[in-house]
């Protein structure tokens, strides 16, 4: 088996090319498990840690006309949102003739100049069109969670989205776009928080708002929750790990007390719960149905 070689400076920072590596090291040193191969041609020491690595790694053989689109577009004008491992979205003009291979998936489209921008990658869609291009996903739980987090970080809106829209009316998918557009809430501050909001919705049940300030009868904070329906009093919180530390669940403990003790029910939801959505849209339903039934009664 062969040992960790001493990796020269020159290829530790990101991804490089082979004729690159071949400047420092020989073709049997680049064949060490040290060397993680990317795409073709296109080295990584250790493998990808970030979506940004594959990006870089994807640029290295693109060529300048290649523009960053789709959920790739959305990591680099919106932060770190994606998985090392997931493909670089690109969009290349028609006599660029360059397949999509690996992690690179490429799609021929000549843009205008106006829906693309500089980032610190290269060119990408800009934030109108790149939620012009998330909103025609087929499935709304896919592209409202991205849509939130491109709103709620770029400050895009509906009118430049719609914009777009209007400049590509005949635009595959297009007609999915106005429903995706009608669930965005750029409060929301998770995908799985956004996911959970859209089922609801998708069940029938009223929208609840986003980011839920709470007082109690004399004016003082409470809590903020994920969701909620503030004429009913009924809270939900998206609880993505859960809290072990003896300090946190006193913490967490007070809080709901503090809830409870203002007339509000909190449902607390985790990751499990949301992969039955069925069960979290049927538990939801009847409390809401309860409370909304005592309310008038």
């Amino acid at each position: 088996m062969s040992s960790r070689p001493v990796v020269p400076a020159a290829l530790r920072d990101g991804p490089f090319t082979r004729a690159t590596a071949l400047r420092h090291i020989t073709p049997a040193q680049l064949r060490n498990r040290a060397y993680v191969r990317v795409t073709h041609g296109v080295y990584i020491v250790s493998g990808l840690r970030t979506h940004d690595d594959a990006v870089a790694a994807a640029r290295l053989v693109l060529p300048p006309s290649a523009v960053l689109r789709g959920r790739t577009a959305l990591h680099v004008l919106a932060g770190d949102v994606l998985r090392p491992s997931d493909p670089v979205e690109v969009y290349l003009p028609a006599e660029a003739r360059v397949r999509g291979r690996d992690l690179i998936r490429v799609r021929s489209c000549s843009l205008p100049a106006d829906e693309v921008v500089r980032t610190r990658y290269g060119a990408a869609t800009s934030p109108a069109r790149t939620a012009f291009d998330i909103a025609r996903l087929p499935n709304v739980l896919q592209s409202v969670p991205l849509l939130d987090v491109l709103a709620g970080r770029t400050g895009v809106t509906r009118r430049q989205v719609e914009a777009v829209a209007d400049g590509h009316a005949g635009a595959r998918g297009v007609r999915r776009i106005r429903r995706a557009l009608d669930m965005v809430d750029p409060r929301s501050e998770s995908p799985r928080e956004s996911r959970l909001r859209v089922t609801l919705v998708l069940a029938g049940l009223p929208r609840p708002e986003s980011q839920v300030r709470v007082y109690n009868d004399a004016g003082e904070f409470v809590a903020r929750l994920d969701l909620g329906w503030p004429t009913l009093k009924i809270g939900l919180e998206y609880d993505g790990a859960y809290h072990d530390d003896p300090a946190q669940i006193a913490l967490d403990r007070a809080r709901l007390n503090a809830l409870h003790a203002a007339g509000w029910t909190v449902l607390v939801i985790d990751r499990s719960q949301l992969a039955r959505p069925e069960d979290v849209v049927a538990l939801v339903r009847r409390l809401l149905a309860a409370r909304t039934a005592g309310a008038l009664a």
